[in-house]
């Protein structure tokens, strides 16, 4: 991967900082990218040669804030059904700390390139996962490779988590993020944390 240049760095971080601080206080399809590049500070023309749209932009900020969790899952190396049971609580406390973000991107499901972040971040994990454990995953009868299998598991999965994450946010994000984690706990295969 190619370093960043330290200017294009601090301005998308200004960018990020900035489309936070907007989303929480109104709907993201109310946000123009005039308004924002004007909020962080920059012209038009400047957030162009960062970003697509000011979607683009949230997804990215949102994505920064995710890497812990995500980072915890792939690197954690202790009993599989304790890495998912972490995970999934992370998962949902950054949801539950982001909630007037998400929540003002909702229209009514979450914009594409956030919904597309949950989903690609949670699945790569997943797939990660199952490369590293691959005798936990049964295999179906038919034609389907082994990694073909996995695939399918870990984009089952990761659309599973944002399905049920959509839903929480469409009844308000009301109720404790550890139960939602619990109950998307107790629907998801417990082949994934076996031995």
């Amino acid at each position: 991967m190619i370093a960043m240049d330290p200017r294009q760095a601090r301005t998308r971080a200004v960018l990020q900082e900035a489309v936070l601080e907007t989303v929480e206080r109104m709907p993201l399809a109310d946000v123009s990218v005039a308004a924002l590049a004007r909020g962080a500070g920059i012209s038009r023309d400047t957030f162009y040669r960062h970003a697509s749209s000011v979607a683009d932009v949230l997804a990215d900020a949102l994505e920064n804030r995710l890497d812990a969790a995500i980072a915890e899952f792939t690197t954690f190396d202790g009993i599989a059904r304790e890495r998912f049971e972490r995970a999934e609580h992370r998962l949902f406390a950054h949801v539950a700390e982001h909630r007037r973000i998400y929540l003002n991107s909702m229209g009514p499901g979450l914009a594409e390139p956030v919904h597309g972040m949950l989903v690609g971040r949670i699945e790569s994990a997943l797939a990660d996962y199952l490369d590293e454990h691959p005798d936990v995953a049964p295999i179906a009868a038919g034609h389907l490779s082994r990694a073909e299998h996995h695939a399918l598991y870990a984009a089952y999965g990761a659309a599973g988590t944002v399905g049920v994450i959509e839903h929480w946010l469409r009844d308000g994000a009301a109720g404790d993020a550890d139960d939602i984690a619990r109950s998307t706990l107790a629907v998801s295969a417990p082949w994934w944390w076996s031995s």
